[in-house]
Parts: structure tokens; C-alpha cells; sequence
């Protein structure tokens, strides 16, 4: 039997529906630009700054799910495939894992199960820099000079991470080459130099011929799979997963400001260096030149957007400006004053999907969905609390598999 829908047009509503379609007939040559929406599969997972408590943000769906961390105030990290995040508190030497039931595959995504907290934690003490390449994953421990180690087909198996010693506890920096090896800060155990990197084997061993190159500190670091940069006082120290290691002199106008923060945006192929004294930077380790991104001296916020691709920097007095990561052209720029309380007293967290940038405002216990394009506010989500940390995980992707 079929179900037959019938509307009944009433003289009011006819006169309107001929109106606008009469409109639509005499400008035919405009074209009207759908609403961007949100990806199917993207998720935002939140952090409170000082509570348990976490919200896992569908924007697609304007909704949210609330659940429990073991510990308030965590550093989120996305994995490799961006289906997990990891909560690193190294106050309380914690670090778990939390699932968006999301799993990407290249051009689509798949539902897999329900959102939750993995399996796997980490016995790491004092747990700081966070590492990944793959599916590998990789963890720091300040307090025990010990890399704790685990892969993503793990997480729900795996009660907890693999210790592999490589060396005397420091406030380190690691990361993870696509050969399955780890450039790894060492640091002297008197004294507060001489510090160096050096490359180990899974099982901690060192491989290759050390280093002669020593610095008085290291801190920040990232890579591409083949080459890692270090931020030291002494210039960016470039590492490569062959072993060969360079010290880049950083320009003179830099005067003793060196560069402590790195990252790597994947789509952009560019590394960003970030320091509250110099500024923001593109650091170029081929060509060896640090290139100022949009003249910033001063930022309470830098960060690529979760694809790697452009570049979000908020500023002191709530200027939020959208850089292409490849090239450092400014994209476009707003304030936010009018949205956000004083960002340099509570600084927001923020992170960006292919077509919209979300951002904390612990203050009013709220998340601000923005359009990428133009800023505009599109969506609130009323949070409670005081949300800080924020990560993108599940898939920039619409759509599910065959399979």
C-alpha cells in the first residue's frame, strides 16, 4: 500500500511561494552558496581545566555526551589516525586513552562502536612529550628517563605501555621517525649541560655513531618521518632519522630569544617555531631560514588546524588570524572581543576543521563553533565548567564504507 503525502497550498502561502519564485526567475544568474556544515565524522573532545570532566562535541549533530577522566587539567593529544586522544597528566603521572568510535580510511570513514576509554595506560612518571608516526605511539617520561611505548591496535588489549629505558631523568623532548626509530633528548646526569640528542632502536639501544654536537638546553621538537628539528638556545638542531645531525644559527635579529615550541603541519609540509620572546616563525630545515609569520612578536595562542594545513594564531588583544601554512599568507583576521572575555588573562584553546574553527571560553563554560571562512560565529555549545584543552578526532570525512 502506498503512503500518499499531499500539501494543501493556502491562498496566503500561495501568493508567497509565487512571489519567491517569480524573484528566483528574474535573477537566475545569482548563485546562492549552501551553508557550509560540519563533516559527518568530525569530533571535538574537551577537557575541563580543573575537573574530571570531558565533553565529547558532535557539530554535525549540535550535540554532546559527557564523560569522566581519572584526572582534571590533561593535555590532549591526537593518535596517528586521529580516532584516539590521549589524556598525558604528568602531574599525576597518568596517561589514557580515549576512543571517538571513528575509524578513517583513506576517502571514508566507519562507526566502530560506541565512544569510550580505551584499554591502555601508562606507568610513565612525570609523562611530558607525546610522539607519534602511524599507528606507533610513543610517550616521555620526565621522571624515569624512560620512553613508554604502545600502538593504536593495542589500545583495547594492551593494559598498559611498554617501558624502554634510554637514559637519566630530564624534562626531554622525543620523537618518532618513520623507520620505526626515536630521536631522543639526552641529557648529562650532574650538572646542567652538556644536553644532546640521540637515536635508539625500539629496545632503547642507541644506533648510529653519537653525536658531537652539544647544546645547553632542548625544548620543542617535531618531524616530518624523516627529519626532526629541536628547539636549543643555540639555533634549531636538525636531525635526521639517518643519523646526520646539523646546529641552524638562528638569525641575529633574534638576539638570545630562541625558538622552545615546534610543530609540523602534515598538508602543509612546513614547520612552525614558536617562542612568547621572538615570535612566530616558519623554520625551513633545508633552505635553513626562519621566515616571520605575518610580523607576530606577541600571541597568547599558535596552532595548525587539525589537518596540518593553515595556521590559527590568536593574539593578546583577541585578533584571531588564520595563516596558509605553505606559504604564510594571511587568510583572513577578526577580533574576537566582542565573543570571548580577555584572552590574555584566560587563554583560549582552539583547533580547526576544513571548514570551521572551535575555540574554549573557560570563562563562560562555553565552545564557540566559527566559520573558517569568514569568523562568524555559527554555534554555541553550553559546556559548564571551564573547558580548556581541545582536540579534533573521529574524521574531517562524510560518508560511511562499503564494508
Amino acid at each position: 500500500m502506498k503512503t500518499v503525502t499531499r500539501t494543501i497550498l493556502y491562498p496566503a502561502t500561495a501568493l508567497l511561494l509565487g512571489s519567491a519564485f517569480s524573484s528566483c526567475d528574474k535573477n537566475d544568474s545569482e548563485v546562492v552558496t549552501p551553508e557550509k556544515t560540519e563533516s559527518q565524522h568530525v569530533r571535538l573532545l574537551v577537557a575541563d581545566q580543573t575537573s574530571t570532566a570531558v565533553h565529547l562535541l558532535d557539530p554535525k549533530k549540535k550535540a554532546q555526551e559527557s564523560f569522566q577522566a581519572s584526572f582534571g587539567g590533561a593535555t590532549l593529544y591526537p593518535t596517528g589516525s586521529g580516532r584516539f586522544a590521549a589524556f598525558v597528566s604528568g602531574a599525576n603521572n597518568s596517561v589514557e586513552f580515549f576512543d571517538s568510535g571513528i575509524e578513517a580510511h583513506g576517502d571514508h570513514a566507519h562507526t566502530k562502536g560506541t565512544p569510550k576509554w580505551a584499554l591502555t595506560k601508562s606507568a610513565a612518571v612525570k609523562p611530558a612529550h607525546f610522539t607519534v608516526q602511524g599507528s606507533s605511539i610513543a610517550i616521555f617520561g620526565d621522571g624515569d628517563g624512560k620512553l613508554h611505548t604502545t600502538n593504536e591496535s593495542q589500545l583495547h588489549s594492551a593494559t598498559t605501555t611498554t617501558a624502554v629505558p634510554v637514559g637519566s631523568a630530564h624534562h626531554g623532548a622525543v620523537i618518532t621517525f618513520a623507520n620505526n626509530t626515536y630521536a631522543v633528548s639526552d641529557k648529562a646526569t650532574t650538572g646542567a649541560t652538556p644536553w644532546r640528542v640521540k637515536i635508539v632502536n625500539a629496545q632503547g639501544n642507541e644506533v648510529g655513531s653519537p653525536s658531537g654536537i652539544a647544546v645547553t638546553n632542548i625544548h620543542g621538537n617535531a618531524t616530518d618521518g624523516s627529519v626532526a628539528v629541536f628547539g636549543t638556545p643555540q639555533g634549531i638542531l636538525k636531525v635526521q632519522s639517518s643519523g646526520q645531525q646539523e646546529l641552524i644559527p638562528y638569525p641575529a635579529s633574534f638576539g638570545s630569544n630562541w625558538l622552545s615550541s615546534l610543530s609540523y603541519g602534515a598538508s602543509a609540509k612546513t614547520f612552525l617555531g614558536m617562542s612568547a620572546t621572538a615570535g612566530l616563525h616558519m623554520v625551513n630545515p633545508v633552505a635553513k631560514t626562519f621566515t616571520s609569520l605575518g610580523g607576530i612578536t606577541q600571541y597568547t595562542r599558535a596552532v595548525y588546524d587539525a589537518a596540518g594545513q593553515d595556521i590559527l594564531v590568536l593574539q593578546a588583544d583577541g585578533k584571531l588570524s588564520i595563516f596558509d601554512g605553505a606559504t604564510g599568507a594571511k587568510k583572513i583576521d577578526k577580533s574576537l572581543t566582542g565573543l570571548l572575555p580577555d584572552v590574555a588573562t584566560v587563554v583560549p584553546f582552539l583547533t580547526a576543521t576544513k571548514t570551521h574553527v572551535y575555540i574554549t571560553n573557560a570563562t563562560q563554560g562555553k565552545v564557540h563553533m566559527l566559520d573558517k571562512a569568514t569568523l562568524a560565529e555559527k554555534h554555541t555549545f553550553s559546556v559548564g565548567g571551564a573547558p580548556s584543552r581541545i582536540v579534533m578526532i573521529g574524521a574531517d570525512l562524510s560518508g560511511e564504507g562499503d564494508h
